[in-house]
């Protein structure tokens, strides 16, 4: 009986170890199908800390800049949201529409976004990582949806757009198509929108990412990736190779969402000819410290 128990067992555990060798080499090959850009091949792998600029395009514009950065010893992900607003004046670009840091995907696309935030920061940006709106919806919709609770009325049309935002406060809303609306949503059409402005909008664009990362992370990592891999490889962009990102989606296996945090960069908002943010370069190196200190 004993040596039957034995036998029992050790099938239970080979056959576990080849079907997590299935997965694994599953995933593999779908990131060797990703649209990856050039470049990549040619960057060193970080071997304790990796920075990826992450940008949300809507509409052929940058609606969305987030500094990615994972600590792959602590396990610890620390994410700071740039307003698209910012002010970062690029040699070359003196139209004042130009000097806001979101103008340089227009001309230089992720590429560019990359050198703007890094010229911004200071901090060495190793990946990107471009992210339409319609993966957004694809990517909610496929890991099951994720709760938010709508925080005031928003009431919004735009037909030139396709765009119809109707929400009550208190509403909770969870499907692909509604979190791209409220992530989308700045005003009502007759006035009002966050008390806050922009930087309202931005922690509501947290709240989402957050609320993404746990749902993503909760379970078998590789498994919940595998559902992505339709709206990943049609809508996502990367500069990463398929050994980068498998490297870091082992590494990521483990991250906990009280190792998550959100932060959006120091500053001021102030009329230059058009409303910038203006960052606090003093206090926004503090913060981002250890990023810098990782160079």
């Amino acid at each position: 009986m004993k040596i039957r128990k034995k036998v029992f067992f050790r099938n239970i555990i080979v056959f576990t170890l080849i079907v997590a060798a299935g997965a694994y080499g599953y995933l593999y090959y779908f990131l060797n199908s990703l649209n990856v850009g050039g470049g990549a091949e040619n960057y060193p792998t970080p071997g304790k800390r990796v920075n990826v600029m992450i940008i949300g395009v809507a509409n052929g514009l940058a609606d969305s800049l987030m500094l990615a950065s994972f600590d792959t010893k602590t396990k610890d992900v620390q994410i700071y949201s740039i307003p698209r607003d910012t002010y970062y004046h690029r040699k070359g670009y003196n139209k004042t529409a130009q000097k806001k840091i979101n103008a340089s995907y227009g001309n230089g696309k992720a590429d560019g976004v990359v050198k703007a935030v890094e010229g911004l920061t200071g901090v060495p940006i190793h990946y990107y990582v471009q992210i339409d709106y319609e993966a957004v919806e694809k990517i909610v919709d496929a890991v099951g949806g994720i709760e938010v609770t709508v925080p005031q009325d928003m009431n919004y049309d735009d037909p030139a757009d396709d765009l119809h935002i109707h929400f009550e406060e208190g509403q909770v809303i969870e499907k692909g198509e509604d979190i791209v609306k409220i992530l989308r949503w700045r005003k009502n059409n007759k006035g009002g929108g966050y008390k806050e402005g922009d930087l309202g909008r931005i922690k509501m664009q947290q709240e989402v990412v957050k609320l993404g990362i746990e749902k993503v992370i909760k379970g078998n990592l590789i498994l919940n990736f595998m559902k992505l891999q339709g709206p990943i490889k049609e809508y996502v962009k990367t500069n990463m190779t398929p050994d980068q990102m498998m490297y870091y989606i082992t590494k990521a296996s483990s991250v906990k969402s009280d190792n998550i945090h959100l932060a959006t960069i120091p500053g001021t908002t102030k009329d230059m000819g058009l409303s910038f943010f203006v960052a606090n370069e003093e206090k926004m190196k503090e913060m981002m410290r250890d990023l810098l200190e990782d160079k």
